[in-house]
């Protein structure tokens, strides 16, 4: 982090990190007590097992330092591809069609059934951490 903020400070608006400079930030530094691995079935460029691997050895890491922290780590794979969570149209317009069309058939007509299925989902996910 320090070194991050250096180069911030210095001027620097773009970051990519190497993925072997991720993995290794996040396995020393990620605690979260929660967390949710959203993925997508038709997602060419989808790191979601990269990504729970790394923090299934972050949680191991923690559990030897603090044996009684307890961490879960779900992952959820959803239709749709890598532009699934972004393709909807703004929520004013959702909300009229879905009035006169009705919600399934307002989703398939202006094809964000995938962006509202990971809101639902991302949402039932919150809801249960919440009442935890």
């Amino acid at each position: 982090i320090p070194k991050l903020v250096d180069e911030v400070a210095d001027g620097a608006r773009d970051f990519n990190p190497t993925p072997s400079l991720v993995r290794s930030a996040a396995g020393k530094a990620y605690r979260a007590r929660r967390t949710l691995i959203l993925g997508y079935k038709d997602d060419p460029i989808d790191e979601s097992d990269e990504v729970e691997e790394v923090l299934r050895e972050a949680l191991s890491i923690t559990r030897m330092r603090r044996p009684m922290v307890e961490i879960d780590v779900q992952r959820k794979t959803l239709s749709g591809g890598h532009e699934a969570p972004l393709i909807a149209p703004p929520l004013d317009v959702a909300e009229r069609a879905e009035d006169l069309l009705g919600v399934d058939s307002s989703r398939e007509v202006l094809r964000y059934s995938e962006a509202a299925q990971t809101a639902d989902d991302l949402l039932r996910w919150l809801d249960e951490v919440c009442k935890a």
